[in-house]
């Protein structure tokens, strides 16, 4: 048997790879690229941020304002304290529907009146830091947690809120940057006596 051999040589034939170079130049496009996405990431992130803030602060004037303008409506006397800061408002207890089991009665009587009819609600509102409070009997309620302003004038039997909120974030973070939602309510008092 004969041992076949082979020739070595010293040239080898052309192999696919990547030189150093091309590796350099594709990592610096890649980086310019990610870096083009994570500064539009961020930007977009931002924005969606500071509108959900900004809907939370009008989600707060509106639940603010619905509360006020509801017991205004129904208030028996209002008084504004603390520079008008502070609103007090007594206004007859709202009688709650009750069930009355004595099936003897007519059926209208199920839906009786409430059992005292003369009680009263004492309700305060007032700003404390960026909150507004809403106090039922002494029970405090945060009603919101971005206001800059809560005012309450007395004109005669018309009662002028004025409140102005601020989202916890904004582009403008300065403190004289003006608030992002401002709002004036006025209510006509039917019933009340005014102090």
């Amino acid at each position: 048997m004969k041992k076949r051999s082979f020739p070595i040589s010293r040239y080898r034939g052309a192999v696919a790879a990547f030189t150093l170079v091309e590796l350099l130049a594709s990592a610096g496009m890649l980086s310019i690229i990610l870096g083009g996405a994570l500064v539009t990431f961020t930007g977009v992130q931002r924005s969606v941020t500071t509108s959900l803030y900004q809907v939370n602060a009008q989600a707060d004037q509106n639940r603010v304002f619905a509360y006020v303008r509801r017991d205004l409506r129904g208030a028996s006397n209002v008084q504004i304290a603390a520079q008008g800061t502070q609103l007090t408002i007594t206004s007859p207890t709202q009688a709650a529907p009750t069930l009355n089991l004595n099936l003897g009665l007519p059926l209208l009587s199920l839906l009786g009146p409430s059992q005292t009819p003369n009680a009263t609600d004492t309700i305060r509102y007032y700003r404390q830091g960026t909150s507004v409070i809403r106090e039922l009997n002494g029970a405090p309620t945060v009603l919101s947690t971005s206001a800059t302003l809560f005012q309450a004038t007395l004109s005669g039997s018309l009662v002028q809120i004025d409140a102005a909120f601020q989202p916890r974030f904004s582009l403008n973070c300065k403190a004289s940057s003006s608030a992002a939602t401002t709002a004036t309510a006025y209510v006509h008092l039917l019933n009340a006596t005014s102090n």
